[in-house]
């Protein structure tokens, strides 16, 4: 069952560990298993959904600056990057954001996803993370993205009369620099949620090294036949302000059409995920998600007024049991369960427990009457109707004075602490 699974989870017990051992994920206790679905499972599944579109989308913007030069180029071939540059694109210079956005989002806190479980529903079961329209959305972007970058590019630096250099790898590299500074700046720090030193990591060791390699090729190229690369980045259009101002003229319009896209989305197409994001910004808020899931209990939300509805925010919640409670109840059952189990036996005639003041009955018979042993079998049930076990259940004591009916402590334990009901049985042996 476990192989056959989708992901399969083992508990270790006292059956042994060998489900645990060929499972995906081992849990200790079943309890553990609402935070690997609703928290990890969640992320998980948002990680795996953006790793994929981000990956999509970076390729789609930096391949079709590509393209659109082939027009230029009069559709010969000829490539707008230099060879070298172009086979590092994707395993130095862009590999590290989308894996650490694959690795490291959480696009809600642990909190909030315990306390509201259908968040959980909201976004897997409902393909709302990768989908058709999510991905053509993206390709959209990259595709805006790219026109954006290429051509002005190419008017504001290609075409300018008055340049160092303006040749072809010069208008490569800048087209490739832009590239790199825009998939890491948008991917780790436009989409990621949970910022960290990670995102300054990924950031730094891409664009810083897409600069290292510029400086290392420039000093070290020898074929410097179809791209001149040879002393460009450090001589000629390094030292050009244009280039420079080119590069951040690119950088902030892409940024701006992300903020736009990003506005509108929010403003006018919100998911729960933006709404929950919202809220737990509120300190109030964030710290009743924080009672409610550790407690196990949620509390209601007003989500129009964007109050919590739950009074003060120093009222703690009341959980419904302690762990140390739950074992001394445990203990309790179990004992229960040990202790031995006697009959008062009387010669001659039918022998039984008393009835409790709550209707309850426990209750044995004994008859050896004709050579013949019957008895009914024990067990616990819950009589509303009050009515008489047996016709001799007036017992007198040695006096002649009758007998209080005798309470059964062990029965009413269980009923009081909720422990299911007693059932009568009459079956003969």
């Amino acid at each position: 069952m476990i192989q056959e699974a989708h992901v399969g989870i083992g508990i270790t017990g006292k059956e042994g560990l060998q489900a645990a051992r060929t499972s995906d994920y081992s849990i200790a206790q079943f309890r553990f298993l609402t935070k690997l679905l609703l928290v990890h499972g969640r992320w998980n599944y948002i990680r795996t959904c953006k790793y994929t579109l981000g990956t999509f989308w970076k390729e789609m913007l930096f391949y079709l600056t590509q393209a659109l030069y082939q027009r230029y180029a009069g559709y010969t071939g000829t490539s707008l990057y230099e060879s070298w540059s172009l086979s590092m694109f994707n395993t130095l210079f862009t590999s590290l954001p989308v894996i650490f956005l694959g690795i490291f989002e959480q696009d809600l806190r642990a909190s909030t996803l315990m306390a509201v479980p259908e968040l959980y529903h909201s976004l897997g079961h409902l393909n709302n993370g990768f989908k058709i329209k999510i991905y053509l959305g993206w390709v959209a972007l990259a595709a805006f993205q790219a026109v954006i970058v290429f051509f002005l590019m190419l008017g504001l630096y290609g075409q300018a009369l008055f340049t160092l250099d303006n040749g072809l790898y010069a208008m490569g590299d800048l087209t490739f620099t832009t590239c790199i500074i825009v998939i890491a700046s948008k991917i780790q720090f436009w989409e990621i949620h949970n910022k960290t030193y990670t995102c300054a990591i990924a950031m730094f060791l891409s664009i810083g090294g897409w600069f290292l390699w510029n400086i290392i090729l420039t000093t070290n190229y020898s074929n410097n036949v179809i791209y001149n690369v040879k002393d460009g980045f450090l001589d000629r259009f390094g030292r050009n302000p244009l280039w420079w101002l080119t590069l951040i003229l690119i950088v902030a319009a892409c940024w701006a059409l992300e903020i736009g896209v990003k506005v509108v989305k929010q403003a006018w197409m919100p998911s729960e995920a933006d709404v929950f994001r919202e809220l737990q910004k509120d300190p109030l808020i964030r710290k009743r998600f924080g009672q409610a899931a550790c407690m196990g209990t949620t509390s209601p939300v007003d989500l129009s007024s964007g109050r919590s509805g739950l009074g003060e925010a120093d009222v703690p919640l009341k959980p419904i049991r302690t762990a140390e409670e739950d074992r001394q109840r445990e203990g309790e059952v179990q004992a229960m369960l040990d202790r031995p189990r006697h009959s008062r036996a009387t010669s001659g005639a039918n022998h039984e427990f008393e009835r409790a003041a709550s209707g309850t009955v426990r209750q044995r018979k004994h008859s050896e009457s004709g050579g013949k042993a019957h008895e009914n079998k024990v067990s616990f049930v819950v009589d509303t109707r009050e009515e008489d076990v047996s016709d001799d259940s007036d017992e007198s004591d040695a006096n002649g004075k009758k007998k209080p009916k005798r309470r059964s402590t062990d029965v009413q334990d269980l009923l009081r602490r909720g422990f299911g009901s007693v059932r009568r049985s009459l079956d003969v042996v």
